[in-house]
Order: C-alpha cells, then sequence, then structure tokens
C-alpha cells in the first residue's frame, strides 16, 4: 500500500491503445485513436471527411506488480470521437491523411485493501498529424474476383502526438490526464490473402499490426520522466462478405528507465508492460447513401508488469460525412 500512495499515476481509460490504469512512471500509455486500432490498420478510405464514435467500458481486476500482484477494485466508462481527412492527393502512389480524437468519462481505481480513487473529465487529445499509406497490390486471380477487397500489402507510415489537455492534478493518484507529451512515430502493415480455409469458410484473410515508438516529455509538475516504450495493435481475421471476424491483441513494452528528479527510480527503473488479446468482430453496410461500419471487441488482460490489469469492451461505429 506504502507503494500506491508513493508512485502516484495517471490513468488514460480512454486512450487509444491501452485503456487501463498505469502503473509505470506517472502518466504511461501508449499513444493512437481511441479505442485503439484493430483490423485494416494500414489501410485509407477514399478521399473524404469520416467520424466516429467510441463508446469503452471496462473493469479492474488486480495490479499486476514486477514482484507480486494485489487485488484491485473500480471500473471505467468513457465516450469520445474523432474526424479523419484522406486529402484527394497522391504522393508516391499513396494517400495522406490526418486525425483527431476527443474522448471523456470517468475512472475509479484502487486497491482491495484501501480506497478507490476516481477521475472525471476530458481525457488527452490525441493527433495524427499526418499518415502516408499506400496499397502494394496482389497479381494474383483474386484481385480480380473481388475489388472492393484489397488484396496484397498495404503499409502506411505516421506521426502520431497525444496532447496533455486532460484533467490532471498532481496531488490524485488517478488522473484522465497525463500532464506529458507523447510523440509517436508508427507504422502499419495489413497483408490480405486469400481465405487460408479456403472459398467456403470465407473471402479473403488479413493480418495486420500497427507499431508506435513512443516518447514522453517531462512532468513539469512532479518532475518524473516516463521512460519510452514500444507498443502495438495486431489481429488475424476472416473476411466474409459485409463481415470481419477473428483475434484481436494489444501490448507494449517500456524500453527505458523512469527517473524522478533526473534520478532512476527503484524497483528496476519502475518499467512496465502489457500484453491484451480478444475477439473482434466488424460489418459495413450503406444506409442513406452512406458507408458504415460497427466494430466491437473486447480485451482481456494476457500479462503484464507494473500495470493495473482489465477486462474491457469497446464499440466503435463510423461514416463519412462528405
Amino acid at each position: 500500500m506504502n507503494t500506491f500512495k508513493r508512485l502516484a499515476f495517471s490513468l488514460t481509460m480512454a486512450q487509444a491503445l491501452f485503456p487501463c490504469a498505469a502503473w509505470a512512471g506517472e502518466g504511461i500509455k501508449a499513444a493512437g485513436p481511441i479505442g485503439g486500432t484493430d483490423i485494416r490498420q494500414a489501410w485509407l478510405p477514399p478521399p473524404g471527411l469520416y467520424a466516429a464514435g467510441v463508446g469503452i467500458r471496462g473493469r479492474f481486476k488486480e495490479f499486476l506488480g514486477s514482484d507480486q500482484d494485489y487485488a484491485a477494485t473500480g471500473d471505467f466508462m468513457v465516450g469520445g470521437g474523432g474526424l479523419l481527412a484522406v486529402y484527394p492527393v497522391e504522393v508516391f502512389g499513396g494517400s495522406l491523411a490526418s486525425s483527431v480524437f476527443v474522448s471523456g468519462g470517468k475512472t475509479c481505481f484502487g486497491l482491495k485493501s484501501g480506497r478507490e480513487t476516481c477521475s472525471r473529465g476530458m481525457g488527452d487529445t490525441y493527433a495524427d498529424l499526418l499518415v502516408w499509406s499506400r496499397l502494394f497490390p496482389s497479381k494474383g486471380p483474386e484481385a480480380q474476383r473481388d475489388p472492393h477487397i484489397p488484396y496484397g500489402l498495404q503499409v502506411l507510415f505516421g506521426l502520431g502526438v497525444s496532447f496533455p489537455n486532460g484533467v490532471y492534478k498532481s496531488s490524485k493518484a488517478v488522473n484522465n490526464g497525463s500532464n506529458v507529451y507523447d510523440t509517436a512515430p508508427n507504422v502499419a502493415l495489413t497483408y490480405t490473402s486469400p481465405s487460408i480455409f479456403g472459398e467456403t469458410l470465407g473471402d479473403a484473410t488479413e493480418f495486420s499490426v500497427r507499431m508506435f515508438y513512443n516518447h514522453y516529455s517531462r512532468n513539469d509538475d512532479t518532475n518524473y520522466q516516463s521512460g519510452d516504450l514500444v507498443s502495438a495493435d495486431f489481429s488475424v481475421s476472416q473476411r466474409v462478405r459485409q463481415w470481419q471476424f477473428g483475434v484481436t491483441g494489444t501490448g507494449y513494452v517500456q524500453i527505458e528507465d523512469d527517473e524522478n528528479a533526473g534520478v532512476k527510480v527503484p524497483n528496476g527503473g519502475n518499467r512496465g508492460r502489457l500484453l491484451q488479446l480478444g475477439p473482434v468482430v466488424s460489418y459495413d453496410y450503406m444506409a442513406r447513401g452512406r458507408p458504415w461500419n460497427v466494430t466491437l471487441k473486447g480485451y482481456f488482460a494476457a500479462g503484464g508488469e507494473n500495470i493495473a490489469s482489465s477486462n474491457i469492451l469497446i464499440l466503435r461505429i463510423g461514416t463519412k460525412l462528405f
């Protein structure tokens, strides 16, 4: 319990990749859109302006320490939205886009041996300042069979930033904001092939991953510096007409020690790691002349260190505005 009081941490339940309580550092979290990425991660839609709404509900199970696990209590509920602008230009055979995501909600967390602490209000804003995506199409006959499925290898390079505009008080153990910038260059790969299970069980099989390198600024209120980390979202899924379903996961590994006033913090630098896995299902449809997508996924803790583990349900609905 003394450790819990000593290491105040920032909670970013609606952050893009890891909606869970952070223990390693004061605001350790991974950059990315609200609710994380999962399928079609390297893919950009046709030029236009797109919008998405996200709802997240989760419950904390335990705190996974470096040498001991602790029973935990608390939950979080988050709502948010984002805009994606795909520009009507082509650069080196690929598309360019920018996006922004905002969120807000309530998070409560505590060890069962103590008292819960809650935070209400806005979380940090995440933006993809610029991303570039290009498809290297398959030369096989499947590309001619269904032009709506992007058979081949799609690649994406981007630069993301999390801005510290969320609710934050250095005196609180739980915060929706982090009070630090996170600069996150990232790369994504999505490979789509004919169904590995045969045509009777689907039109295509997709393998997708997006990796971020997260570099944090110092928290000027506490003089705490979180170490850099590498994070990734990944999925393997099957496409059957308008449906897409499979297994998705998210995780990170901290590769640098945390420092407090320039001194390495105890507990081996307080490095964190996380792995969450779960199912994902997505459906595309047309309504009122607009393309829509609904995606539902769940994350279940599969391992970690210096992190509060949780079970999470995420619903995302998106459409093209114009």
